[in-house]
């Protein structure tokens, strides 16, 4: 079969309306099963109808989540103090199960001009990232300013060397099981309409190191 081009703007609608179409199948389903949960009266039916419903509501979020991926970031940026963002990301930590991160910092009342919302989710994702592909244990984080720019820094000890010079740059670079290399190149994306730099390097005794930097406000 030829191989073919496609926009990634095509790629985005095609997804932005097969995703429409599923989610409301699935409303429906979870209609059907929120009528079920009325009928059945045994304790075992009722408890299969209320995992059901769970894991329909699990993929609506989920295809949620992959619409947002494909969203061009539209940043309503405000200032805010570096340290309440670190605060935040400290807080997305402890909901991950992340308890066991070394924090940090060298803030004091420095502000950057960010969307808030959307910077929290760039930091939530590396965190998701870091769980998923590197653990629980080894993570450490700080935010400091430097030369009038605030810099978040996430660092992660890995058992292999890598190569993070691509990461984030195209999208679908990835084929594995719950991720095509989207999150982080949204988050770039994302970064920048915020007027920020990501940076990842890997340092020699096997440390991932990634680097938010904002301007001052």
């Amino acid at each position: 079969m030829p191989s073919a081009s496609v926009e990634l703007s095509a790629i985005a609608a095609f997804v932005r309306q097969h995703t429409h179409d599923i989610r409301n199948h699935l409303n429906g389903l979870d209609l059907e099963a929120a009528l079920l949960a009325e009928i059945i009266t045994d304790s075992d039916g009722a408890e299969s109808v209320v995992r059901l419903r769970s894991q329909i509501r699990v993929v609506a979020e989920e295809l949620k989540a992959l619409l947002g991926k494909f969203s061009r970031p539209e940043a309503n940026r405000a200032p805010i103090a570096a340290s309440e963002l670190l605060l935040i990301w400290q807080d997305q930590a402890a909901a991950l199960g992340l308890d066991s991160i070394v924090w940090g910092t060298a803030l004091h009342d420095e502000k950057i001009n960010v969307d808030v919302a959307a910077i929290g989710e760039v930091l939530k994702e590396l965190l998701i990232n870091a769980r998923q592909f590197t653990g629980t244990t080894g993570l450490s984080a700080m935010a400091d300013w430097r030369g009038g720019r605030v810099e978040f820094e996430l660092r992660e000890t890995t058992r292999e060397i890598l190569d993070p010079s691509s990461w984030g740059v195209q999208p679908f670079v990835s084929t594995k099981r719950g991720g095509y290399g989207l999150g982080l190149w949204q988050a770039a994306q994302t970064i920048a309409a915020n007027g920020g730099e990501i940076t990842r390097a890997f340092l020699p005794k096997g440390t991932l190191v990634t680097k938010l930097t904002f301007p001052r406000a």
